[in-house]
């Protein structure tokens, strides 16, 4: 199988290129292409969440009938030439195209985490895989943070893709030189209908994200006009979760996630959704820091038992199952900006209810996981 380093090295190097420059999309669309930068980034966004729901699982289905080591060095090589191409662009509408074609390819390359988790039988490991995999995503949001501040003020700030272009290249070749000792020819589970306990955990992961999620795109506004924070101190809150997932990772042992953890997720939601509440109509700003540290903890845990569960239900079939998470995760990534623009017109506390009221409905919605509908599962084995 495709070993843990490489899976992970390639997802923190795909996660940090996806996201250096998002931050300050706004600005480049307006000075680079002349264009309205809030409304284009709006439109920019959608666009691509709509491409990664749709293109995950497409791939997910195309991984039961294709090698993985071919699936994933193509996606590197056209990934590398793309982001070549995306470097040269002088307009938005060229942006906007080429950055939908890369994720086409790039959405592919996020399967990479569920297929190794998937092919470990220690639940152990599979703790320690989906521990490590959460690390990596809050490590690369903080880095590409930092560094994507410093390329921005860059001349022509898309020159930087042309290094990630070598870094896809180099993983690359990587794979294919490794192959005796790394990989090995897999059997890809068939999939036909059947009786899965699927369906209403996925809608529990959608209520999740987007409460998770609705609470973030006027955060630091949100801050800034109730307690007059700095942008800085502002931004340092905003990225707390992903603090806290760092800090987790090397402090809360793996062993901790090995019984039943569909109990833990009640608890840890009931808690956040209190925590939100708090946050929004705290009357200190000491309550309000460290609610956010407490809230940023539980988000961390959560995540990583939602991963555990679908992994021990899933199995061989993991990377499949996983691909249906993507798209209901990006589903509710889509929906949730729109929903915190419409609310936070009310009041900028408004949307850390809502995402407390979709915590709610997302503890309301776990206990079903198990309520058996028609959707697809694993049945038998074919060669991959």
């Amino acid at each position: 199988m495709v070993s843990a380093r490489f899976v992970f090295i390639c997802l923190f190097m795909t996660m940090t290129s996806e996201v250096l420059l998002s931050p300050f999309y706004p600005q480049y669309f307006t000075h680079a292409f002349h264009v309205d930068g809030v409304t284009m980034t709006s439109f920019f966004i959608i666009c691509c969440r709509i491409v990664v729901i749709v293109m995950t699982p497409l791939w997910g289905m195309l991984l039961k009938k294709w090698n993985i080591k071919y699936v994933v060095v193509a996606s590197l090589l056209m990934t590398a030439l793309i982001k070549v191409i995306l470097s040269e662009v002088s307009t938005f509408y060229g942006f906007l195209a080429t950055s939908l074609v890369l994720l086409v390819f790039q959405s592919s390359l996020y399967l990479l985490y569920p297929y190794l988790v998937g092919g470990m039988k220690k639940g152990q490991k599979k703790a320690s895989a989906a521990t490590t995999y959460v690390f990596i995503v809050h490590t690369a949001i903080i880095v590409a943070s930092l560094f994507g501040s410093t390329v921005i003020a860059w001349e022509m700030p898309l020159k930087v893709y042309q290094y990630f272009a070598l870094t896809d290249t180099v993983l690359a070749v990587w794979l294919l030189t490794r192959t005796a000792s790394t990989l090995k020819t897999e059997k890809t589970p068939s999939i036909q209908s059947t009786n899965e306990p699927i369906f209403f955990y996925l809608l529990a992961i959608f209520f999740f994200h987007l409460g998770h999620n609705v609470i973030r795109p006027y955060f630091t506004l949100f801050t800034h006009e109730t307690y007059g924070m700095s942008s800085q101190d502002s931004a340092l809150l905003y990225a707390m979760p992903s603090i806290m997932a760092i800090v987790l990772k090397l402090t809360v042992p793996t062993k901790l996630l090995n019984g039943k953890v569909i109990p833990l997720f009640y608890s840890i939601t009931v808690a956040s959704v209190l925590l939100l509440c708090l946050q929004a109509y705290a009357d200190h700003l000491s309550v309000f820091i460290i609610s956010r540290i407490l809230y940023g903890a539980g988000f961390y845990l959560s995540m990583v038992i939602l991963d555990i569960y679908l992994f021990r239900k899933s199995k061989e079939a993991a990377a499949y199952y996983y691909s249906w998470l993507i798209a209901v995760q990006n589903t509710a990534l889509l929906i949730a900006p729109i929903l915190a623009l419409e609310i936070s017109k009310v009041d900028l506390a408004f949307p850390l209810v809502a995402g407390a009221a979709a915590l709610l409905a997302a503890n309301a919605v776990m206990p079903l996981r198990n309520k058996t509908i028609p959707i697809l599962r694993q049945v038998k084995e074919n060669e991959g």
